[in-house]
Parts: C-alpha cells; structure tokens; sequence
C-alpha cells in the first residue's frame, strides 16, 4: 500500500509538471504546424532610429561590406528556442523580409549613414572598414513559458586595410511584451536600434582619435 502511494504521488508530480509545460509547446506547435497554407506574416526592423544629423559629429567614408552570420541566419527564417540549449526552430507563418544578417547591416548603414558616406565596397583598400558577424538573432523562451526574451550577438571589427584596428562584441537580451512571434520581432527591433547605437558610439570614438 505504502510503495502504491509512493507510486501514485511520483506520477501526480509529473503530470502538475507536464501541464506547465504543454500550454507553451501547444502554442508555438500550432505556430510550427505545416497545414496553414497561407503566405507567412513579413516581419522587419523598421527604419533607423530618428536623429537629427545636425547633431552628431561628421565620420569619414567608412566601408561595410555585407555581414557573416550563423548559417540560420543567412535565411528568412524566425527562430525561437526554449532555453539557451534548446534546439533552434522557425514559426511557419512568419518570417523576416530579408535574412537576418542583411537587416541588421542595412539597419547599421543607415544609422552611420546620418554621419558620413557609408560604402559596400572598399574601393583601394583604403577606407576604414566594419566587418560584422552576426551570432545570434532569436526570440528565446523560458523553460516554464511564462516570459521570451530578444537575444542578439554582433561581433564588429574594425579594419584598415589588413590591419585589425580594434573589435567589439555585442550581446543584448531584451525582454518581449508578449509570447508570440510579434512580441519576438518588437523585442529583436529595439535590441537592433541598441546593438546599431553602440557601434555607431563605438565607432565616433575610434575614427576621432
């Protein structure tokens, strides 16, 4: 009788614990589901953050050729994962305009844009250069479900020619308003608005020396 209850209390335990968990994984299933046949929801950055250009010292031309990324994030793709561990997955009705990695390059060019010429192509070599790897870009779930976060990591380096200037990594997480891929996108914005400011402070300070 004793070992019966021992058993019946250890199941009980599992189920309170699985019924925590099952409203999220039934939540982005139904995101990830393959019957919806409609076109997904296009999801961007936005515009660069308003300044007035009057405002901010004049850069020289700098040089920013397209970024490298993790290989999820050269594709369209949205992703979100449970936990820093879990295994990286996409909504199926949404996806970003354009790969990640070019968003947020285009998202730079235009910041640095507002102090000076901004170039894709270093022509002679001799533009001061940014090379940008994009690591992470996703929308990251707690293990209970009750919270998502924003997480973004850039890595910038600074180039004269073949010679490393200095370099800088970025690693933002910034709290979502609401669980869904919306709430993912709005977060993953505001963390770009804030990776693009740092790199444009980082680089004044550089190029000023």
């Amino acid at each position: 009788m004793e070992n019966t209850l021992k058993i019946n209390m250890s199941l009980l335990r599992r189920a309170a614990s699985a019924c925590l968990v099952l409203p999220l994984l039934l939540t982005l299933a139904a995101c990830v589901g393959g019957g919806n046949k409609t076109a997904p929801v296009q999801l961007d950055l936005g515009a660069a953050t308003p300044a007035l250009a009057t405002s901010l010292p004049a850069n020289p031309p700098v040089a920013i050729p397209a970024a490298m990324s993790a290989a999820l994030l050269g594709e369209t793709m949205v992703i979100w994962r449970v936990g820093d561990l879990g295994q990286p997955q996409a909504y199926s009705t949404y996806q970003w305009v354009a790969p990640p990695a070019r968003l947020v390059t285009q998202k730079l060019v235009d910041r640095l844009s507002l102090q000076g010429a901004v170039l894709q192509q270093n022509v002679g070599g001799e533009l001061p250069q940014l090379r940008l790897n994009l690591q992470r870009f996703e929308q990251n779930f707690s293990q209970d479900g009750s919270s998502s976060q924003a997480q973004l990591t850039l890595q910038v380096v600074l180039m004269k020619g073949t010679k490393v200037i200095d370099q800088l990594l970025i690693d933002l997480r910034v709290p979502s308003t609401t669980l869904d891929a919306q709430g993912g996108a709005l977060a993953l914005r505001q963390a770009t608005d804030q990776a693009t400011e740092r790199v444009a402070q980082w680089l004044t300070a550089l190029l000023r020396k």
